[in-house]
């Protein structure tokens, strides 16, 4: 079967928005609403389509600036990548992975990025760039530390805590007020929400046995677990490779996203690194990328 691969036009917006939700179901309604309206645009979708012209799978590339050192480089985060459950197995997502590189070196593109829940772009070049250990700890483990005050932040103290967390490393998301005022949208669309402590920020999601921290971020982050644990459930978050805070157990290692060079020349300018091996080995500075973009 021979697929047409291209960037879809404004008027093929609302097909895109129905092949992800016949794709992700478990998005279809509140997030999907909010991730078509503020998140995506047509001009950042890629579509396969099949012979008849009818789309079939899209892939989503969102700007995605990533800073090296001091310098700030033109990235994409490649997301929602999906094909329709009966084209399933027929070559369309390698398609449009293969005819992506392309397109995203044509936009002037230094790197793409993806957050995989499979090992399974390697053949599309990309390769292993942030680590995660991912914790699952015990109400009891905390009991004993020294809780912080727990409030509902606005953008302004996600982003003091969002950047003194990210200038330790390489590969974090240059952001903005903007950017985390989407981030209190994208997580009541998810069912989550943003809670904080003077020093840190997350986004809880909770269960009926555990609770979930995604997108923790700040330079005092045991205070705000150890009022999260006052709840008495088991906490399941994650935190950079390596990042050791005493009272707590040791992580499980795990990949949580993936890099592939664009523009392996753009990449490193001014990065003070000479080759790719070194800057995705982290060697020089330890790299990183957490969860929402």
């Amino acid at each position: 079967m021979m697929h047409i691969v291209r960037p879809i036009k404004q008027e093929e917006y609302a097909a895109a928005k129905a092949v992800w939700d016949r794709c992700f179901p478990e998005d279809a309604g509140d997030y999907s609403a909010f991730y078509f309206t503020c998140r995506t645009r047509p001009e950042y979708i890629l579509a396969a389509f099949s012979p008849e012209g009818k789309m079939i799978g899209t892939l989503h590339a969102l700007p995605y600036p990533l800073r090296f050192g001091e310098t700030v480089k033109r990235c994409a985060l490649v997301t929602g990548v999906a094909t329709l459950p009966e084209y399933r197995m027929r070559g369309v997502a390698a398609a449009m992975l293969r005819r992506s590189e392309t397109w995203l070196r044509e936009k002037g593109i230094a790197a793409a990025v993806l957050k995989p829940d499979a090992d399974i772009y390697g053949p599309f070049g990309y390769r292993p760039f942030g680590w995660h250990d991912l914790y699952r700890v015990e109400a009891a483990v905390l009991s004993e530390e020294m809780p912080a005050e727990l409030f509902v932040p606005d953008a302004k103290h996600m982003l003091r805590c969002y950047e003194k967390f990210a200038k330790n490393y390489n590969g974090m998301m240059v952001r903005t007020e903007a950017d985390m005022e989407n981030i209190l949208l994208e997580a009541k669309a998810a069912g989550g929400k943003v809670i904080a402590a003077p020093g840190a920020y997350g986004v809880l999601y909770e269960g009926k046995t555990e609770d979930s921290l995604s997108e923790l971020a700040g330079d005092d982050i045991l205070p705000f677990l150890a009022a999260l644990s006052r709840a008495g459930k088991s906490l399941r978050f994650r935190l950079p490779e390596g990042l050791r805070i005493p009272g707590l157990p040791e992580g499980e290692r795990m990949m949580f996203s993936m890099l592939c060079p664009i523009d392996a020349a753009a990449l490193l300018e001014g990065t003070g690194t000479d080759n790719l091996e070194t800057l995705l080995s982290g060697a020089k500075k330890q790299n990183c990328t957490i969860e929402f973009c």
